[in-house]
């Protein structure tokens, strides 16, 4: 791997300069959108509308009658799959002969109550549907109620499959030939399969078109997000990584305004998918990240991309700026006396170098226990996000409105971890923005269900905390975890979150029991999230670590209740470096065992990856 730190290249090229800037709203694009509307369009392309069984005798009467006359009633509500199995046409006449309607039954004075007595069988002329909110969904074009109702949640569930294997996928590919083959692959497979869908011919060809076009989520949203992180400096990550989030959040708002003015299935389909045709051009936009590039040893490549960055940045930088820069560092990087001595006198204490390998990761306990932690900490905040954006429907309101809410307060979340995570840093916003997120979930199950508002302002409250504490899991992994397995590492931790995301579906299923039940399941989640947090290093200020062995160093002394609020100034030195007298630094690496493998000198700027504690 090139000895170059590149957030030093970034000081001369402009951490935040025209071209970052431009890529990074471009970039905003594609990660949001479309991926927004990949992942959620299906609470309304699939939604179910209250629905009850047709009655063919009935059907010149008003639905309040059709339903008490046909339909059982427990008290609270009508049945959904069931009807009354007697000949209606005795029954009216003996209606109108008791002078309950007039003869002529145009408008009915009082509804007719069925006799509970009455057989009571399925619904067997099929079923009819609510339409204050649809015209026509899938479900009510398919049937897909009552012994077919379980087809909508696995079809989420197979989404989210393909998911887990995507993740992988599109992060090997990413790690492997780069961050931008593996974008490009998805955003055609994106978009064609997007469209595809609209013209399912039946409920099982939509069912593999959309387990198929999983495989890039939430992929589509990552690789973008690593790819600005890469090519931006550390002042200005917390605000890409946070607008970035931000775009999302309108983005589900956006998907929830077209729901409501596109009321049939088909043109929400394409609206949510056409437009995305002219993505097709990031093709001669989108760079490599030089980032990875470096990581690789491909520095003329790296080169290339610099220069642009600095032509369009108005900086000026010399011909093989690179180059030379490997060179100086090369001087500047030597081993010491008693590195060299140790090498010679015992050879095994010699290690290869780092290949960049998950497998290699787990070898490392610092790095293996953060890795865990980051895992943990995507389950939930994945279950509790999707949950509550799935979970939408059944709060009692507007499935339009309710979705529009849970969206639109993920804007403020998203601005006031913005302005936290630059004062109090990462570890802590996460760990109290999940802390409130899953107590308000929480206390949903300790307010009665009626009046409404209550419960609904709690599911808002929680939502507000998960989704702040979403966007912060994104960047404080990327700040974690080394570039060699940047890509890797995080599709790994979101395949496991992605299990956790076949569970949610069924996990919203519950409120068919309880309306309450999946709010409890999805705060104790968070709330256990929060409490783990905590134990992660703080990253605030800090420079990506490039290798292994400098992601097992860093934070192997942070302190659990540290805070970076009361510092102007971030420390870069972990108290795992020392200073000599010439001012360059020393770092102590370590195998997975706590051996020393060797004590390596470099200079300031390759040591600002250290650990920032109090």
């Amino acid at each position: 791997m090139a000895s170059i730190d590149f957030d030093s290249v970034l000081d001369y090229l402009g951490a935040e300069g025209r071209y970052q800037t431009v890529l990074y709203y471009l970039l905003c694009i594609p990660a949001t959108v479309p991926a927004a509307f990949l992942a959620f369009n299906q609470v309304f392309l699939s939604a179910t509308p209250g629905h009850w069984c047709r009655i063919p005798e009935l059907e010149n009467l008003t639905v309040e009658h059709r339903k008490s006359m046909g339909i059982p009633y427990d008290g609270t509500k009508y049945s959904s799959c069931s009807m009354y199995h007697v000949d209606y046409s005795q029954v009216l006449s003996e209606v109108i002969l008791a002078g309950n309607w007039p003869s002529n039954m145009t408008f009915p004075l009082e509804p007719a109550v069925a006799d509970s007595t009455w057989p009571v069988t399925n619904c067997l002329h099929g079923w009819e549907y609510d339409k204050t909110q649809y015209d026509a969904t899938l479900v009510t074009e398919l049937n897909l109620v009552c012994d077919n109702k379980w087809l909508p949640s696995f079809s989420t569930t197979l989404f989210y499959v393909g998911s887990l294997f995507g993740n992988l996928l599109f992060g090997w590919i990413a790690d492997k030939w780069g961050r931008r083959i593996s974008f490009l692959l998805m955003i055609y497979m994106a978009v064609t399969l997007s469209i595809a869908t609209a013209f399912s011919p039946n409920y099982t060809v939509y069912m593999v078109f959309r387990a198929i076009n999983g495989l890039t989520f939430p992929a589509l949203f990552q690789i973008p997000y690593i790819l600005v992180m890469e090519l931006v400096g550390p002042e200005f990550r917390t605000f890409a990584g946070n607008g970035i989030s931000m775009f999302f959040g309108l983005s589900l708002a956006l998907l929830a305004g077209l729901a409501h003015f596109l009321r049939h299935w088909f043109h929400l389909a394409l609206a949510t998918s056409v437009p995305f045709l002219p993505l097709f051009g990031y093709y001669w936009v989108v760079p490599e990240s030089p980032r990875w590039l470096l990581s690789r040893d491909r520095i003329d490549e790296a080169e290339t991309i610099v220069q642009r960055i600095a032509h369009i940045n108005k900086r000026s930088i010399p011909a093989n700026y690179l180059r030379s820069l490997q060179q100086s560092n090369n001087i500047n990087v030597k081993l010491s006396m008693e590195e060299q001595h140790e090498v010679t006198c015992n050879p095994t204490s010699h290690q290869p170098a780092s290949k960049g390998t998950m497998l290699e990761l787990l070898r490392y306990p610092n790095m293996r226990r953060k890795f865990y932690i980051l895992t943990f900490l995507w389950l939930a905040n994945s279950v509790a996000y999707n949950g509550l954006s799935y979970n939408s429907s059944n709060l009692g309101v507007s499935d339009t409105l309710a979705f529009f809410i849970n969206a639109i307060v993920e804007a403020p979340a998203y601005v006031l971890t913005w302005w936290a995570m630059g004062r109090w840093g990462r570890r802590w916003v996460t760990c109290l923005t999940m802390l409130l997120g899953g107590l308000a979930c929480c206390c949903c199950m300790l307010v009665p269900e009626d009046p409404l508002w209550i419960s609904v302002t709690l599911a808002m409250i929680g939502k507000f905390g998960i989704a702040a504490s979403f966007g912060i899991i994104f960047l404080y992994a990327s700040e974690l975890l080394p570039t060699v397995v940047r890509s890797q590492a995080m599709a790994i931790a979101s395949f496991v979150a992605g299990i956790g995301l076949i569970a949610f579906p069924y996990i919203v299923f519950l409120a068919v029991y309880s309306r309450l039940l999946p709010l409890l399941i999805m705060g104790l989640l968070a709330t256990a999230g929060a409490l783990c947090s905590v134990l992660l290093p703080e990253t605030l200020g800090v420079s990506l670590p490039q290798t292994l062995e400098e992601g097992e160093a860093f934070g192997l002394r942070s302190r659990i209740w540290s805070c970076p609020a009361s510092r102007k100034k971030c420390k870069t030195v972990d108290e795992d470096t020392k200073t000599n007298e010439s001012g360059v630094e020393s770092l102590v690496l370590l195998e997975p065992n706590g051996v020393v493998i060797k004590s390596t000198e470099f200079s300031h700027a390759t040591l600002s990856s250290a650990s920032c504690s109090l």
